[in-house]
């Protein structure tokens, strides 16, 4: 998948389940997704999604990478 095509896909998530599988297609084969400058655990993130878009943690448990966090603000502000 090209990196043009990972954007769209994020971008294409209209709710926090559909950005979870995207997260989850996003794994390489030890189930870690990368980050700006390290990986993560995508299985974490996902964990971390469901907290965010609870308020009970802030959007930072998201990595910026192919824009995320950003469309996981985007669906939290969207979904009030």
């Amino acid at each position: 998948m090209t990196e043009l095509e990972t954007w769209q896909l994020v971008n294409q998530a209209e709710t926090q389940t559909q950005l979870a599988d995207v997260i989850a297609k996003l794994t390489d084969s030890e189930g870690m997704i990368q980050g700006r400058a390290r990986k993560h655990s995508a299985a974490e993130m996902i964990i971390g999604l469901s907290f965010f878009m609870a308020d009970e943690c802030a959007s930072n448990v998201l990595t910026r990478e192919f824009g995320i966090r950003q469309q996981a603000i985007y669906l939290k502000h969207v979904s009030n």
